[in-house]
């Protein structure tokens, strides 16, 4: 029977093998130099090296040390392989892998595995286009993030970042960008609808998701997603692709969820049990045939309960979507774009729902089942314009001021601008800024429109500078915007909310204007003397009353 020493042996004789004597403590080091790595190992950690290359693999029989491993250098045909039964803690101190035919980094452990960013360092991990690897970064157990720096991965194989259990981003994490992968950006999965147990969570730092074939992130078999904090940018261009998917429930409590879905039958947010969003802010635009915002999912097939709800309980959400219905031979629907859909019921009980709706969409908020309203507040707006910026492959800047009437107007919740090339809707205003889209790097003049939501009417522009379209350009600034003025008919005197009647209501929005809390004050300057003040109020009541 061997004993303890003698394993202790053939590690020391692996060691002094691959030239990895250290004295740094429990810190297992690996330099990458090119088409080598040296590897330098502690005498007094259980650990076992094999170098091929700039391939190794690192063995550990630990069943009671927490290693750290740190990675360091840069390789172009490399990769990392640990296998462990023991929790451990990887250190990205400035380290670029690229493989040839596996993983970048593969850790068979089913324990714990921090994953340490070291701050002020920038980190590249980049799979091979051939083997069987499941992503970039493959994690048997449970991985967590954290380490203010910066983590660049790209899955060209699989997917990018792939966790066989749980995967968590700690509150102190840094930047992780997702570049590319053929499958999911982030895989984890297994968790059930009352036990958390194996999840998706983000609790702080930034992550980037970009360029993948798959989902954004896919809390996969079970899973729960769980966003407390932090802030998730993610760009849904793959058909029926998903930006957050889980297979039950999705809980928000906090955080920044921003996501793009330009794509066929893409959805931004999907939850097959309940997506339950008590606070945070979810910023969605959603252009595509059928493509949708928030998807509550009902799915039956003895994985997860039959569920399909949605829960607005305190986050506020701004969604705009962009699409014509696409009618069957017999003119009913046969798909649509929405940007929040139940396959049962919607819970709404708290917080802000924004809506805007360019084109022919007949329902942008729907439910098969009942809407059960406790609180909270829903407002939908509608252009009759349709844009899809995936039709496009260039696009430029153009930032503006809206006029009317000779004032500045910056109340972007009743009027939307478009760009336009002849009749095309090339691009739509987002505050004071428009990327303007077209399939040649240089074209003709660009013009644009308003379209005031409240009275329904659209007017064509005149702009302060001539606008043509040139690839990756920017016309206009902040300082020097590019402005837009239209002539709207004078309303009644005291119509100060333009709503066609001169009431009480318009003596509350006189008082918001005089308190700062709108910025077309032209309509409440009653007595025409250039300011908006509380003679205006005394006329506005004068009015009212007849007089």
């Amino acid at each position: 029977m061997k004993t303890l020493a003698h394993f202790f042996i053939i590690i020391i004789l692996s060691v002094f093998s691959v030239d990895a004597f250290a004295t740094e403590g429990d810190i297992i080091t690996v330099n990458y130099k090119g088409a080598t790595a040296e590897v330098k190992i502690p005498t007094t950690a259980a650990v076992m090296a094999t170098v091929n290359g700039a391939d190794v693999v690192l063995l550990s029989a630990t069943n009671a040390e927490e290693y750290v491993y740190k990675l360091t250098g840069s390789t172009t045909n490399g990769s990392l392989s640990i296998r462990a039964s023991y929790k451990m803690k990887i250190e990205l101190a400035g380290v670029s892998i690229t493989s040839s035919d596996k993983a970048a980094i593969s850790v068979d452990c089913g324990k714990r595995i921090d994953v340490i960013v070291d701050e002020g360092t920038v980190n590249t991990l980049v799979d091979g286009v051939a083997g069987v690897h499941k992503g970039a970064m493959y994690f048997s157990g449970h991985p967590e993030f954290d380490g203010a720096g910066v983590l660049n991965v790209s899955g060209r194989t699989g997917h990018a970042i792939y966790a066989k259990e749980y995967l968590k981003l700690k509150k102190t994490a840094g930047t992780i960008n997702i570049l590319t992968a053929v499958g999911d950006g982030i895989h984890c999965g297994k968790g059930k609808p009352d036990n958390e147990h194996r999840y998706f969570q983000i609790n702080g730092g930034v992550l980037n998701i970009n360029g993948v074939q798959g989902d954004c992130i896919d809390s996969d078999d079970y899973g729960i997603m769980s966003i407390k904090g932090g802030v998730i940018n993610a760009n849904v261009t793959a058909a029926e692709s998903v930006g957050l998917k889980c297979d039950s429930v999705i809980y928000m409590s906090d955080g920044i969820v921003n996501i793009n879905v330009e794509s066929s039958r893409g959805e931004g947010m999907r939850a097959c049990y309940n997506a339950i969003l008590s606070g945070g802010v979810i910023q969605m635009t959603v252009e595509g045939n059928g493509a949708k915002g928030i998807k509550g999912k009902k799915r039956s097939n003895g994985m997860v309960l039959e569920g399909g709800y949605i829960t607005f309980a305190g986050t506020e959400c701004n969604i705009d979507v962009s699409c014509n219905d696409i009618k069957a031979t017999d003119g009913t629907v046969e798909t649509n774009a929405r940007a929040v859909s139940a396959d049962n019921d919607i819970y709404r009980n708290a917080g802000e729902i924004t809506i805007k709706a360019y084109g022919n969409i007949e329902n942008p908020y729907h439910t098969d089942g009942t809407e059960h309203v406790l609180g909270g507040n829903i407002n939908i707006s509608r252009a009759p314009w349709v844009f899809s910026c995936e039709k496009y492959r260039h696009d430029m800047s153009v930032v503006i001021q809206l006029r009317k009437n000779g004032v500045d107007v910056d109340d972007d919740t009743r009027y939307v601008v478009g760009a336009f090339s002849g009749t095309t809707c090339i691009g739509v205003a987002s505050d004071n800024y428009i990327r303007v889209h077209s399939n040649s790097t240089s074209q003709s003049s660009v013009t644009f429109k308003v379209y005031d939501y409240l009275t329904a009417k659209e007017y064509s522009l005149t702009s302060s500078l001539a606008v043509k379209f040139s690839a990756s350009n920017m016309v206009g600034s902040y300082s020097q915007p590019v402005v837009l003025s239209f002539q709207a008919a004078d309303t009644l005197l005291g119509d100060v909310n333009e709503d066609g009647y001169v009431n009480v209501a318009d003596v509350y929005a006189l008082v918001n204007m005089i308190t700062g809390k709108a910025v077309n004050k032209a309509l409440g300057d009653i007595n025409a003397d250039s300011v908006v003040n509380i003679a205006d109020v005394g006329l506005l009541i004068n009015l009212l009353n007849g007089k």
